[in-house]
């Protein structure tokens, strides 16, 4: 069965939206949107006016794509003061198989008193389960037994950190589904068979702040972050060339690349300064800078790394919008060592990898309901079916074939 899952991400520097529909572990976007944030920084809402006017724009946009209007939503949620903890559970079967009934009940015996009424539960991801003495299982839907064990990393933050995005969003009309980390979702979004054997980490590198996770087994188990991000670089290139942070973004994202190995020092460009002078601008100077700053935010991303685990690393994989600068995967590599990689983002209608945390808490959820056998629609059916299926009459959607073809190729 088909149901579409909408993931909401509200960043420092955009605000992010994609829609997805899910059928049997199959993910196809149906919209994408980003809008730049206004009224936040460093994850600290300072003007809940700005901020709910960007956010009614980024829902505007998505919505116009789609032809539905949003109701609800996966939030993305910063994880700067989480706690996780493992804890385990253990209830009795109600019939003879384990069913999503019984693992509903195994999480909330999981999650009973392992946190104060200071912090609100944002995640309890199963580590793995047990039926009775049996051997353990990542999934024991359809298993015999009297009993089931759930051993669980359970994750918390201070409601004073988290209720003001929830507040904000629940502010528009939109219901809020469920929550995840950023950083969870990022795992969601590059998982592999491969990787959910494996200790390693992801490092989210955003506008203001970079977020580390160390995960175990696809469970992240260690977090932390740092207070500098891409927004930095564009700081650079403004104080040493004397232009405003608009132009600074522009060359970073269009001139630039994120190393000087690769840059063309016979490329040039003439911009105007703030002092109205007309300067001359030669890519691989420019490219020096960008390539200074990523190697310091990679650098403490590593030392934050080394200092939440001593256990091996397996591997280490950047995200984040800037990732997407030319020759970013070779500064990774030089930075961090051979077994780390920049994550490319290539689902058809989110083709950048600012988008990973959006799409991973779709991806997130729907792997949720599945464990849970829940089924669950963030639209109207009837509004899914005239979605998949227009009628004729519907003139309004004469040009939705249209509008998805444009979205998916600007994406």
């Amino acid at each position: 069965m088909n149901h579409i899952y909408t993931g909401l991400d509200i960043g420092n520097g955009e605000i992010k939206i994609v829609v997805l529909n899910a059928s049997n572990n199959n993910y196809h976007v149906l919209a994408s949107t980003s809008v730049k944030t206004l009224g936040l920084k460093k994850n600290t809402i300072y003007d809940d006016k700005k901020l709910k006017s960007s956010l009614l724009k980024a829902f505007k946009i998505t919505e116009e794509k789609l032809g539905m209007k949003i109701k609800e939503v996966i939030l993305t949620l910063p994880a700067n003061r989480a706690s996780m903890t493992m804890e385990s559970g253990l209830v009795n079967i109600r019939e003879d198989r384990v069913r999503g009934r019984d693992i509903d009940a195994v999480t909330r015996d999981t999650i009973e008193n392992t946190y104060d009424d200071s912090r609100e539960l944002v995640s309890c991801l199963p580590i793995s389960f047990t039926v009775d003495d049996e051997a353990s299982v990542i999934n024991p839907l359809g298993e015999e037994g009297d009993k089931l064990f759930l051993k669980a990393v359970v994750a918390s933050s201070p409601k004073e950190e988290i209720y003001p995005f929830i507040n904000l969003v629940r502010s528009i009309g939109v219901n809020i589904t469920d929550i995840i980390y950023n950083t969870q979702a990022d795992y969601y979004t590059v998982a592999s068979k491969e990787l959910d054997r494996k200790m390693g980490a992801i490092i989210n590198i955003g506008a203001d702040i970079t977020s580390i996770g160390v995960f175990n087994k696809g469970i992240m188990i260690k977090n932390s972050y740092i207070p500098v991000g891409s927004s930095s670089v564009d700081k650079d290139i403004s104080f040493i060339y004397k232009i405003d942070l608009k132009e600074a973004r522009k060359l970073k994202e269009t001139f630039a690349l994120s190393t000087s190995r690769y840059a063309d020092s016979n490329d040039n460009v003439t911009i105007t300064t703030k002092e109205n002078k007309n300067i001359t601008i030669n890519q691989m100077q420019i490219s020096e800078v960008i390539e200074s700053r990523l190697k310091e935010i990679l650098k403490l991303a590593k030392n934050e790394i080394n200092r939440l685990t001593k256990r091996e690393i397996s591997y280490i994989i950047v995200v984040g919008g800037i990732s997407e600068l030319a020759g970013f995967n070779y500064l990774v590599e030089e930075t961090l060592g051979r077994d780390s990689s920049c994550f490319n983002m290539i689902e058809i209608g989110a083709r950048h990898n600012k988008y990973t945390s959006a799409f991973g808490s779709c991806k997130y959820f729907d792997k949720k309901c599945a464990l849970k056998e829940k089924n669950i629609n963030m639209f109207d059916l009837d509004e899914i079916d005239n979605f998949v299926s227009p009628k004729k009459k519907n003139t309004n959607n004469d040009n939705m074939t249209n509008k998805f073809f444009g979205h998916f190729f600007d994406n």
